[in-house]
């Protein structure tokens, strides 16, 4: 997927997660629709079948509308069943994914939540994540949520991830930059 289909992606994926946020509170909360909404996205992922029906061509909206409503009508609001069989219809099921990331994010934004990726090139100890976050709680100003990754390639440093901004840190990407300045 390229960079523009990505973009494209998430301004619609942002359309649908306020779209479902609107019905939130007339039957569930915000959060018990997110948990129902992270739960389908957890079966879809752990089931290769059911991706398959689901972005196949072949099968039919009808029929993937049936599979959808025998997997998880009984464990699911209606509201959330018509939001899947909607996005069925609109051909949209494709970034349901993308929807629920971008529902997490308003939920944790109307919420005071920064949520932030962090990767380091080694796996940090508790001690030293805690601190990390309650200095970054001191400059931000707000209530953090931190999803934690390694990546050797990043040499030593730290990678930061909020929403659309990064801030990299490692030690991989200022050598990149002293490559570029010497064969500029």
């Amino acid at each position: 997927m390229t960079k523009a289909e990505e973009n494209e992606y998430k301004v619609v994926a942002k359309r649908y997660a306020n779209a479902l946020l609107e019905f939130a509170g007339k039957d569930l909360s915000k959060e018990d629709l997110f948990k129902q909404i992270k739960d389908i996205q957890t079966s879809l992922n752990n089931s290769e079948d059911l991706q398959k029906v689901m972005s196949s061509p072949i099968v039919s909206n009808e029929e993937k509308k049936n599979v959808i409503s025998k997997i998880f009508e009984n464990n699911i609001s209606e509201t959330v069943l018509n939001f899947l069989k909607l996005l069925i219809d609109k051909n949209r099921f494709n970034i349901f994914n993308s929807i629920v990331k971008e529902y997490k994010n308003e939920i944790n934004r109307q919420n005071g939540l920064l949520e932030i990726k962090i990767t380091s090139a080694i796996e940090l100890n508790n001690n030293e994540k805690a601190m990390i976050k309650v200095k970054l709680q001191k400059i931000m100003k707000k209530e953090i949520e931190l999803d934690w990754a390694t990546d050797s390639d990043l040499i030593g440093g730290l990678v930061f991830e909020a929403g659309d901004n990064i801030v990299d840190c490692s030690l991989q990407h200022k050598l990149q930059e002293i490559t570029k300045e010497i064969t500029i």
